[in-house]
């Protein structure tokens, strides 16, 4: 082969190319809007206890995949949604296209589980998922959770 090719690393390269928004959406811009929004990762699963950040951001990594030996599946709001932008922002201090990176290079590697993209943006789609993965974990803003959730963890963007 050629001196110096690394297969393994052009292919990840590339899926993290194309896996990027586009240059012309500026992240910064749309956290801008929404500054000062409080989110809550929640669950519809009353076993699952409190969390700490350190445990949030790590599920949110994909180091963690179990709470209480029970395997969690993740749902994600999809890329066009400015509240998802915000909440990687504000919980791991990474952008959208860092977050897009480094989750396709756990999956490349096979280290690492996508969260499940949502088509639709809203609690009621969300709660819906979560009805039929009992092992879900979610995040939405405080104000749109309705009160029979299980509130694992409040992110407040002033820590």
């Amino acid at each position: 082969m050629f001196k110096g090719l690394n297969l393994h690393s052009f292919c990840v390269g590339l899926l993290i190319i194309s896996l990027s928004p586009p240059l012309s959406a500026s992240v910064k811009e749309n956290i801008g809007e929404d500054e000062g929004r409080n989110f809550a990762v929640f669950s519809l699963n009353d076993s699952f206890p409190a969390l700490s950040k350190s445990k949030v951001r790590m599920i949110y990594k994909g180091k963690v995949k179990r709470i209480n030996k029970e395997h969690i599946d993740l749902v994600d709001l999809t890329e066009e949604n400015h509240d998802k932008a915000n909440f990687y922002q504000n919980l791991l201090g990474k952008s959208l296209s860092q977050m897009n990176g480094y989750r396709a290079s756990l999956a490349f590697s096979g280290k690492g589980n996508l969260p499940v993209t949502i088509s639709n943006n809203d609690i009621a789609s969300i709660i819906d998922w979560l009805e039929d993965n009992p092992n879900g974990i979610a995040y939405a803003t405080i104000k749109s959770l309705p009160e029979n959730v299980n509130v694992l963890f409040v992110l407040d963007p002033e820590e």
